[in-house]
């Protein structure tokens, strides 16, 4: 399965969600980088039933991440992210678990250890 390649999602409290073009499952990475692009850093690994939905959703108000990706976009990073469309909402699942135990995502653990 093959990522897409990285979408500018938000900056400056702008939402830009008329590049989503999916509307169906997916498992998915959020990062930040700057203006140009560059170097983004993978940040989240997510699933979801319909990709466009919930990015509109991290690009509006940050959702459940919605501290933590103010703070980054107050300090002048982007919001990224990037997805690779699957055939069911199981095997979103089970790419983000497979994710989850090889990458150390930071704001994953985050969220774990406020849990």
């Amino acid at each position: 399965m093959a990522w897409t390649s990285w979408r500018l999602l938000a900056y400056r409290g702008e939402c830009f969600t008329d590049g989503l073009d999916y509307d169906g499952p997916s498992c998915y990475e959020l990062g930040t980088g700057g203006i140009r692009g560059g170097r983004i850093a993978p940040h989240y690994v997510g699933e979801t039933v319909n990709e466009m939905q919930r990015m509109s959703c991290y690009g509006r108000d940050g959702s459940h991440l919605c501290e933590i990706i103010a703070w980054h976009l107050r300090q002048g990073w982007c919001l990224y992210f990037r997805g690779t469309a699957l055939s069911t909402k199981a095997a979103a699942v089970a790419m983000q678990n497979h994710l989850l135990e090889r990458y150390c995502y930071d704001w994953n653990d985050l969220l774990n250890r406020t849990r």
